[in-house]
């Protein structure tokens, strides 16, 4: 029997199978699966692709996925991307939170390294190699930055990923750079990520949200989404530098009061003055104007920016329950009357 292609619709998505007396699923290697980028992305995608995640530490427990953590994820990369021969692969080592989450941590130079090494080995191999940075490696004045942007961040992380982008732009001349601002749930166990943490501190009437008088705009997507464009980049052998956000620009308080009023919490933000901050303090990493101009994602792949609101009705659809109080959980139903 011949090679015949068949086309799984998803969404907005296209993802491509092949049949040859059965299917065979496309290969989705995740590095830093643990990270919120990591785990959602393979949630989302795992029963579309035969997705398999690499984690230095815990695993999450996501169905139709294989996991390789401890010893096996710390073989050097060129074994384990021959011996799986992936056929896309998405790094989110060293950037795989919003840029928001004040405990995010920035791939060290070594984490860089490793990541333009896996990006010179897929450029070898054939593999298609995805990095995901982030859009605050910008610190404004100007709104909407484009991909060629010049108003970098001065910060040590800003730099690094900027950096990191070049480095892996000449290890692999085919690579796609994304840079997004993007939320999600954490899947690690006893672990408590930014989006939990943050419900849980707004339905306390002690709980203080310090970050939120952080100065900044942003532009945020749900990872779903950010997966579902990922996927549609592969089907179309995207490559470059790309933003990929959400529609709508938003600071830390509005990017909250959305968040509360999403599940139904009785939040009385605190009104915060961006005023008495020094162009300095705006110019810290993540604190400056880091909203994304998507023209050129849109453009080539002919896809929408979802909105926030649109983001947070998937965020609540998919919550973990196991995670959240019942006191701030709502029901699909309740959310859709009170919109």
């Amino acid at each position: 029997m011949g090679l015949s292609q068949i086309y799984l619709s998803t969404g907005s998505c296209l993802t491509s199978l092949i049949q040859q007396g059965g299917y065979r699923l496309k290969t989705l290697l995740i590095y830093g699966v643990e990270s919120v980028a990591g785990a959602n992305i393979a949630n989302t995608l795992s029963e579309h692709y035969h997705v398999v995640g690499i984690a230095i530490g815990q695993c999450p427990e996501i169905e139709h996925c294989q996991m390789l953590s401890g010893e096996a994820a710390l073989d050097p990369p060129g074994h384990i991307l021959k011996d799986l021969n992936p056929d896309y692969v998405i790094d989110a080592t060293c950037c795989g939170d919003s840029a928001w989450n004040p405990d995010l941590e920035i791939g060290d130079e070594y984490q860089c390294s490793l990541a333009v090494e896996r990006a010179a080995i897929c450029q070898r191999l054939g593999s298609k190699y995805t990095l995901l940075s982030s859009d605050a490696v910008f610190a404004g004045p100007w709104m909407f930055h484009e991909e060629g942007s010049e108003f970098s961040c001065s910060f040590p992380q800003g730099k690094r990923l900027i950096q990191l982008e070049d480095d892996v732009r000449q290890a692999c001349s085919d690579s796609l750079i994304v840079r997004t601002n993007l939320f999600g749930w954490n899947w690690l166990e006893n672990k408590t990520g930014w989006i939990e943490s943050l419900l849980h501190r707004m339905q306390m009437t002690s709980g203080a949200c310090h970050e939120l008088s952080f100065p900044g705009h942003a532009t945020p997507i749900f990872t779903t989404d950010l997966a579902w464009i990922l996927a549609r980049g592969f089907e179309e052998n995207l490559t470059g530098t790309f933003h990929i956000c959400g529609a709508e620009r938003v600071n830390r308080q509005q990017f909250a009061s959305k968040l509360a009023e999403t599940f139904n919490i009785n939040w009385h933000r605190e009104s915060f003055s961006n005023e008495h901050f020094s162009l300095s303090e705006r110019n810290h990493f993540a604190c400056g104007e880091t909203s994304l101009q998507t023209r050129n994602i849109r453009k080539s792949l002919c896809v929408a920016m979802p909105t926030l609101t649109a983001g947070m009705a998937l965020l609540l659809s998919q919550q973990p329950a196991r995670k959240l109080q019942d006191e701030f959980t709502i029901s699909e139903a309740e959310f859709s009357r009170a919109a």
